[in-house]
């Protein structure tokens, strides 16, 4: 009976009521970009010229073409070093023991003495894996891989094994590149173009965008009417749908600034940095959990939430969000948002039960060198870790200079800290002596035992006094500690070792440690680094202890800037990190500022003007508007990096207010079906929070608390708030395409799945939403006469969910059922969050 529903009701003209239609209707306007890209990239001739020495090696790589970017990339950033690390030394051109070399693509094609080493894309049938696997041979031979490794190879293979082939382009095309590589030239400081003729705005954003439209012969849209803009708007600055009376009221506002004032009290609104914050969370890969087997939780990481949601709130400006994300601790080491803020460089995965603690820490710190590089300048540095970067300008030691900037900096747990005054210090220090008296050596022996799997190198590491170590050792000493915590002193082998009457005495006294915040084995308040006590150790290449070392700086086609701590911190730590952050937003460095205004303008239209957010090298796509976004960029370095400013002229601009239908449609279509010169607004889905959240605003269920810890389960809290856990995320988000926190996200994939419809169909949450949804309506429209009440319910759902009163082919389709009862309001409002007019923004 709700199928045969379905499929009549039609809240607006445009909508496919079944998900699974409705999320089609999307795919009609993303047709691939090829077919466009000559149309609207004037001004960069020169650039495609000089570029096509370095492109025309990605289609010669070993089994890729032009789809297989982001395979290239996860080979160079995951592959290659692995095999560099563990393979090389005994089959690489030094050294090719069996006939067999791993450090070419065409000798991993040739094999060796047993013949082809893989076949790609069947793993199962590879003597690699077979190898890996210890099932027959044994590689390494020294240890086997971890399961981590073993699955990167395998999904390497699985892929089909892409290598990029290994002849560099020539030096004479190498500087040519340098020379012509948009991202890396100064800002352009040219006029803002004159008004097109007939031109409906003299924004400075809408000149940009009409002249490259008149170009081409075509225009703008129309200005949406008002309430669909306060929904778009509501949904873009707060995530979540306006209520009937914030659009009531805004549709009623006759001051000529009404558009101008709704933005501004979006701003000021709590939801406006939860929003935001859920944005910038995707790109560093937030999660709270380790990832993994294991995935064990993190109580500690919304701190770092915290500090992002505040951040947006509070107006900071983007340079000083960037500071202290990189360098919190240099430069205010005692303000504890600033620990907070800092936690970005704790957010990576974390290997439960890896004895090879020296290669772990390496992975660490790569890690962090790629993310970093990734988030603040777009630029693949991670393909520069093993060689010269195939593609783009950047040799192999500007990642080695650029990753030197986090060589001292080791990882800091600090545990709740309280002022104590001398009668409660002496008490916790009889309750440390009972402690002690209780544990005796047995605990001790626990932890030695655990320092005992370890390497014995890696076990006189830890052993050495804190005094006495380098910062390379404490490093290395931090992840010997954290195991003999998590695996070493659990409860079950404390109970075994010490006894169950002992172990209860133990558990109180430390009870009453807790109390005066000096528990040794508290869990960690906050996680947070600092640079570590100690000499700095040289930076060199893998498997080099001694030769010339990188010092830190910024890759040379940007600058080549030193970070050697130019800026003083406060501290007595290396100022590294600090200079590094100051770099990112000095004037005289055009990427960062390019990158941060073309995520902003993501965020508003769907697209980037750089359609390859975290790719502004030359495997991404270059801008549709160069001009534009240079002039973007230059307006946030301008206003002292305000991020609301940039958001505000954006969202100011005719071409974010224009309707979804244009005049022309039928030629704009045929000239630009991908919408890239923007001659119409382009129809978005919701992402899976504003899906989630807004049920629970139709619900009447949402719970507006701002803040604090992350909540378990399914409770009406924002979906900012939910546990985000790497390996059982929410099933609602996930079906809907919220990235799981294992790598950054700048850009969320938009699937169409039968998964997708059957749970919006079929759920238990879904078909409980909209019992409550209707109880709702049920509720404000109870006063109206009963022979009234079906139209008045389906006009209210209706507004609810759309922004819209109802027309009237829905209301002739849908008062009736709702006039029969309850179960046919429940019916009306679950076809209604079924339909286009709630899942998708006009």
């Amino acid at each position: 009976m709700l199928s045969m529903h379905l499929k009549s009701a039609n809240p607006r003209v445009y909508a496919v009521p079944q998900p699974v239609s409705a999320i089609n209707c999307m795919t009609k306007l993303r047709a691939h970009h090829k077919s466009t890209r000559q149309r609207y990239r004037s001004g960069l001739h020169s650039f495609f010229v000089a570029s096509l020495v370095v492109l025309q090696m990605a289609s010669t790589a070993c089994g890729a073409n032009e789809n297989d970017t982001d395979k290239l990339r996860f080979f160079e950033s995951q592959v290659r070093p692995l095999l560099a690390a563990k393979c090389f030394e005994c089959h690489s051109a030094d050294k090719a023991e069996g006939g067999l070399r791993l450090d070419t693509a065409t000798t991993v094609r040739a094999g060796g003495d047993s013949g082809p080493v893989m076949l790609p894309g069947k793993p199962e049938q590879s003597l690699l894996v077979n190898a890996i696997r210890y099932e027959d041979l044994e590689m390494p031979p020294n240890a086997p891989l971890t399961e981590l490794q073993q699955e990167t190879l395998i999904k390497w293979i699985r892929d089909g094994a892409v290598w990029p082939e290994e002849s560099p382009p020539t030096r004479s095309g190498k500087e040519e590149v340098e020379k012509s590589w948009w991202a890396g030239q100064p800002l352009a400081l040219g006029t803002v173009p004159d008004a097109v003729q007939d031109s409906r705005s003299r924004h400075p954003i809408d000149r940009y965008v009409d002249r490259a439209l008149n170009e081409v012969g075509l225009k703008r849209s129309a200005t949406a009417n008002r309430r669909l803009l306060i929904r778009r708007l509501s949904l873009d600055l707060l995530g979540l749908p306006p209520t009937p009376e914030q659009i009531k009221e805004f549709v009623e506002d006759v001051h000529p600034n009404a558009y101008g004032r709704l933005v501004d009290r979006m701003f000021a609104e709590p939801a406006y940095g939860e929003r935001m914050a859920r944005r910038w969370l995707d790109l560093v890969r937030f999660a709270e959990s380790d990832g993994w087997r294991a995935d064990a939780f993190r109580p500690q990481a919304w701190h770092y939430r915290q500090f992002v949601t505040d951040a947006f709130n509070d107006g900071m400006n983007y340079d000083d969000f960037v500071a202290l994300q990189l360098a919190g601790d240099e430069i205010a080491p005692n303000d504890k948002k600033a620990l907070a803020a800092v936690g970005l460089l704790r957010l990576g995965i974390y290997e439960f039960n890896q004895r090879d603690a020296e290669g772990q820490w390496q992975n660490i710190v790569d890690e962090i060198t790629d993310v970093t590089a990734d988030i603040f300048m777009a630029t693949g540095l991670a393909c520069a870790k093993c060689h010269d970067h195939k593609f783009d300008p950047i040799p192999r030691g500007d990642y080695f200079r650029f990753r030197s900037v986090f060589e001292p900096m080791v990882f800091i747990d600090q545990r709740p800290q309280r002022e104590r005054n001398k009668d409660e210090q002496e008490q916790v220090q009889v309750l440390l002596k009972e402690l002690a008296e209780v544990e005796a050596d047995d605990i001790q022996s626990l932890a030695d035992g655990a320092v005992d799997r370890f390497p014995l190198n890696v076990q006189e590491m830890f052993r050495k006094p804190a005094s006495e170590r380098t910062t390379y050792e404490h490093q290395i000493a931090y992840l010997v500690q954290r195991q003999v915590i998590d695996e070493g002193i659990t409860t079950s082998k404390v109970t075994k070792a010490i006894g169950k009457e002992r172990n209860e005495k133990r558990n109180s006294i430390l009870k009453q440690l807790s109390d005066f915040n000096a528990n040794p084995y508290e869990v960690a308040e906050l996680i947070t680094v600092a640079d570590a006590d100690g000499m700095i150790r040289p930076t060199r290449l893998p498997g080099r202890t001694t030769g010339n070392s990188f010092q830190p700086g910024a890759p040379a086609i940007l600058g080549g800037q030193s970070f050697s701590g130019k800026r003083e911190s406060r501290t007595k730590s290396s100022g590294r990190r600090t200079a590094l952050a100051a770099w990112i937003t000095s004037p005289e460095n055009p990427i960062s500022a390019r990158v941060f205004a073309n995520r902003i303008w993501q965020y508003h239209f769907g697209t980037g003007l750089v359609e390859s957010p975290n790719d502004f090298g030359l495997l991404g796509l270059p801008p549709s508007h160069p001009e534009l976004l240079d002039y973007l960029a230059k307006s946030l370095m301008d206003s002292n990096w305000n991020i609301q400013q940039l958001q505000r002229d954006i969202v100011s601009s005719k071409t974010y207010q224009q309707a979804t239908q244009n005049a022309q449609h039928a030629k704009a279509l045929e000239i630009d079906p991908n919408n890239r010169l923007h001659w119409h607004r382009t129809i978005q889905r919701l992402d899976a929070e504003q899906y989630r959240d807004s049920l629970l605003v139709a619900m009447g269920a949402l719970q507006m608390q701002y803040g604090g810890p992350s909540v378990a389960g399914t409770p009406g809290r924002r979906s900012i708030y939910l546990r985000r856990m790497r390996n059982s995320s929410d099933e609602m988000l996930n079906a809907l395409d919220a990235p799981s926190g294992l790598v950054g996200t700048a850009k969320r994939d938009i699937t169409t799945t039968a998964p997708q419809a059957l749970m919006m169909m079929n759920s238990p949450r879904v078909v409980g939403a909209a019992k409550s949804f209707a109880n709702n309506v049920r509720n404000k429209v109870s006063h109206i006469e009963k022979s009234k009440r079906g139209a008045a319910f389906v006009n209210h759902a209706v507004e609810i969910i759309s922004g819209m009163p109802a027309d009237q082919r829905t209301m002739d389709l849908l008062a009736p059922l709702a006039s029969s009862g309850h179960e046919g309001e429940t019916d009306v409002c679950h076809i209604l969050i079924n339909s286009n007019s709630f899942l998708f923004i006009e």
